[in-house]
Order: structure tokens, then C-alpha cells, then sequence
């Protein structure tokens, strides 16, 4: 695998475009900030101006979310083209996105990704055997790299775990995200008690800090989903077969 590392961003609609080769946009946890058609358009025709391809992030989908996911994507499938990416995070999407989307390039999100999460497994006393099977996930089995090639899907998103990456298994290669890793990631929202198949009435609270004396790391909370942070680019990324960063300035939706 060459050495060269592409650099992908996360798209702002309301902020200059920033000098990366692919933009990511979209949600990936939260379906209901999953963002509108006219939303999505606006940002592929800013990646077509830039002359770049564009990533659409897809959410964990609920049953109340799914008949206006399949509108918006109804909606947005003729615009993409095979440079495109759609980032798959729930399984129930898949037929609907091979149907809608078969020319646009399938992804495995981080959430599908099976990494072991958290910090607290840093204070594990680990042996080499053990520490290779918590920088692994469930992507690096041969069952799953088989139902992937199965489904047409050869990139994976990763999280930069605190305890190390593995290098995927032949027939995968890698995209990892920096600085904010997902820990874990719920349908309960604490902004959206009650609110039941209604999307919600305004964006989220502010993002809040949660510690504990059981570690020194804390967890950042955005919305329904926890992250860490881990600003340390690991060495050896061709090795480990990831040849693409996508660098937050913010928590992920």
C-alpha cells in the first residue's frame, strides 16, 4: 500500500471549504440530525465546485425515521456519482441503499465497525495476545470480511482507539477518524424525552464533560452518543492498511 494518507473534512455548510481531497457529510448516530434534502445538495454542489467527492454519513436508523430516510435518499441518489461514498451504520439501510444508490460507493461506519471501546481498558494489564484483541473488532474476522466482499463493500471507518489500531485483514483497507473516538452511542437522547416518532424541535443541548474517578479520561457527550478524544495519529498507517484521515474540529452528530 503506498504511504500517502488522504486527508478528508467534515463539510460545514456555513464555514469556508476546507484544502482537504474528500468532504464528509451527513450524521452518523443521531438519525433525527440526519440533515434535510435541500441540506445535502447544498453540499454536493459545494464538493463539486471544490472538485472533490463527497461522503454522505447515514445514521443508526430508527422505525419512525425510516420512511423519510428512504425520501431524502430517493431524493439524492441520482446527484451521486461512483466517486461518491455512502457510509452504511445500520444493517436495515443496506437493501435500501443498493436499491436507491447502486452507483454510489458503499462504506462501513465506525458504528458496524465492532471495535472495543473506552478508556478504562488502558488499566488493563494486558498480555500481547490480549492487547492484539482489543485493537481488533469484529471487521477483522474472516466471516465478516467475507459477508463485506459479499456486499460490495471494501473500506471500513475506524475509530483511533486509545490502546491501538490493528492492521485490518486483506480485502479491507481503512479510514480513520481524529480526535473524537465513539465509546458508545443509544437511542435514549436526554434531549428528546417524549418526543416519541417527532423530530426534534431544535438542535441539541450543548455538548457536556463526563468524569469519573474510575478514569482519568473523561467522556465527552454530544447528543445520544459519548466520545473520547485522542489527538495521537498512530505510526505505521499503510501497515495497519488505512489510507484516509477525516480530522472533526467538532463532536460528530
Amino acid at each position: 500500500m503506498a504511504e500517502k494518507v488522504a486527508q478528508a473534512g467534515v463539510l460545514d455548510l456555513a464555514a469556508p471549504l476546507s484544502p482537504v481531497e474528500r468532504y464528509y457529510f451527513g450524521a452518523e448516530f443521531c438519525p433525527w440530525l440526519f440533515p434535510e434534502v435541500a441540506q445535502i445538495e447544498q453540499a454536493l454542489a459545494l464538493a463539486r465546485q471544490a472538485q472533490r467527492p463527497l461522503t454522505l454519513l447515514t445514521p443508526v436508523l430508527s422505525e419512525f425515521f425510516f420512511p423519510r430516510f428512504e425520501e431524502a435518499l430517493a431524493a439524492i441518489a441520482p446527484q451521486l456519482m461512483p466517486q461518491d461514498e455512502i457510509v452504511l451504520s445500520d444493517w436495515g439501510a443496506l437493501a435500501t441503499l443498493k436499491k436507491l444508490a447502486p452507483q454510489a460507493t458503499l462504506v462501513l461506519g465506525r458504528v458496524l465497525s465492532g471495535q472495543k471501546r473506552g478508556p478504562r481498558i488502558l488499566d488493563l494489564a494486558l498480555s500481547d495476545f490480549d492487547r492484539d484483541y482489543f485493537q481488533q473488532g469484529s471487521v477483522y474476522s474472516r466471516e465478516m470480511v467475507a459477508l463485506l466482499q459479499e456486499v460490495g463493500i471494501v473500506r471500513v471507518e475506524l475509530d483511533n482507539l486509545l490502546q491501538g489500531v490493528a492492521p485490518l485483514p486483506e480485502g479491507l483497507v481503512g479510514t480513520l477518524h481524529l480526535p473524537y473516538a465513539m465509546v458508545s452511542s443509544s437511542r435514549n437522547c436526554p434531549y428528546r424525552e417524549g418526543l416519541g416518532d417527532r423530530g426534534c424541535p431544535k438542535e441539541c443541548g450543548a455538548p457536556f464533560t463526563l468524569e469519573s474517578d474510575e478514569t482519568a479520561i473523561p467522556l465527552l457527550q454530544r447528543g445520544n452518543t459519548q466520545f473520547l478524544e485522542n489527538c495521537s495519529l498512530p505510526d505505521g498507517l499503510a501497515e495497519k492498511r488505512i489510507d484516509r484521515v477525516v480530522r472533526h474540529s467538532v463532536l460528530p452528530l
